[in-house]
């Protein structure tokens, strides 16, 4: 497990730099989101309605679910274009501790 994370996200910095620098800038606020969230299977609009005062924009929350559920902290239950809807049974705490402390992290250790 920690060594496929670490490997996502050398990925993702190297190659997609901009979506490293929004889930490390809000993986705190999306992880609120997700443990307020007493759905199963929440829109990423019913997900934001859980943040008290969002500094993320509903666009942007969704970009940072579909990064969690490529790397498997959360899994998605509907993969729509006008919108996903994602499978909170499988979130995995565990793996959303160990993404945060590697954010946090020189990742080249």
């Amino acid at each position: 497990m920690e060594a496929q994370i670490r490997t996502e996200l050398r990925t993702l910095r190297e190659q997609r730099p901009a979506q490293y620098g929004l889930l490390d800038s809000h993986l705190s606020d999306v992880r609120d989101g997700i443990e307020a969230c007493r759905r199963n299977y929440p829109s990423t609009t019913q997900i934001a309605a859980e943040l008290d005062d969002p500094a993320i924009t509903t666009q942007m929350l969704g970009n940072v679910l579909s990064l969690l559920a490529r790397i498997g902290v959360i899994g998605i239950y509907s993969d729509r274009n006008n919108g996903n809807r994602y499978d909170l049974t499988e979130y995995d705490p565990i793996k959303m501790q160990y993404l945060s402390r590697l954010l946090g992290s020189d990742l080249t250790a």
